[in-house]
């Protein structure tokens, strides 16, 4: 089989197409979608597969690539490797499926229908697969990376959940910072030991927390930032909260 690559990553890509001719068929890489169209149109017989980057061109303005081969009179089977509407698990099924639904159309001249027997096809693109989604070379190709985590503390549910329930986080917090007028240091550590209220947290927890939120922090200035923290909240006249050590280490207590 010929098989044509263009990828705007030729040095990752490089190495799938020498699996391919590892298998025995005659494979060509290109780095410009021009240099892909060009080869393409002017040659007297397509290629049997073309495996195309999906950011080659803009997909929002562009024609189907099939309508856009077809006006050229030109019929071949192309795939986009990394195609961001196709949900994980499913690019062999839906590659084949664009393949075969396209073979049937009843307007391709019989002299442009020839492609290789399918299972032929088929082969090349589980080597596809198999290649893109490789823990070797998925995390270099544009479109493939899963999205990072979101934050847990920011999402919608964790925050309803754990600061504006038992009493409103809204009222308990930024009331008593308004009322007792907490530095920014004291008002941090003042939510990290709410989102754990009635748990024991370490030293070290706590100051993992906090050089999240603002910065790197001692044990030693830690100790000193909970005792004023400790004395902030005994001036309060709404709060009944309690700071208390621990063995463990500390504890904010709001039962």
């Amino acid at each position: 089989m010929n098989i044509f690559i263009c990828s705007t990553q030729p040095d990752v890509f490089r190495f799938l197409a020498y699996r391919i001719e590892k298998k025995g068929h005659n494979c060509i890489l290109f780095s410009t979608y021009t240099s892909y169209l060009n080869t393409l149109y002017n040659s007297k017989c397509p290629p049997d597969l073309a495996i195309l980057d999906y950011t080659l061109e803009n997909h929002l303005i562009s024609k189907s690539p099939y309508e856009s081969l077809y006006e050229q009179k030109i019929f071949m089977p192309v795939i986009y490797y990394n195609d961001p509407c196709i949900g994980e698990g499913a690019r062999l099924n839906v590659w084949e499926a664009f393949i075969n639904y396209d073979e049937t159309k009843k307007f391709i001249a019989d002299e442009q229908r020839y492609i290789p027997p399918f299972e032929e096809i088929q082969k090349i693109l589980v080597l596809v697969n198999d290649f893109i989604e490789s823990a070797e070379f998925k995390p270099y190709i544009k479109l493939m990376q899963p999205p990072k985590p979101f934050p847990k503390q920011l999402c919608t549910d964790y925050i309803s959940e754990n600061l504006l329930s038992a009493g409103s986080f809204s009222d308990s917090i930024f009331n008593l910072q308004d009322e007792l007028k907490l530095p920014d240091n004291l008002y941090v550590l003042l939510k990290i030991l709410y989102e754990h209220k009635n748990k024991i947290l370490s030293a070290a927890q706590i100051q993992k927390y906090y050089s999240e939120e603002k910065a790197e922090i001692s044990e030693a200035s830690l100790s000193v930032l909970i005792s004023k923290l400790r004395s902030s909240i005994k001036k309060s006249s709404v709060c009944n909260y309690r700071i208390s050590k621990v063995p463990d280490g500390y504890k904010l207590e709001t039962e």
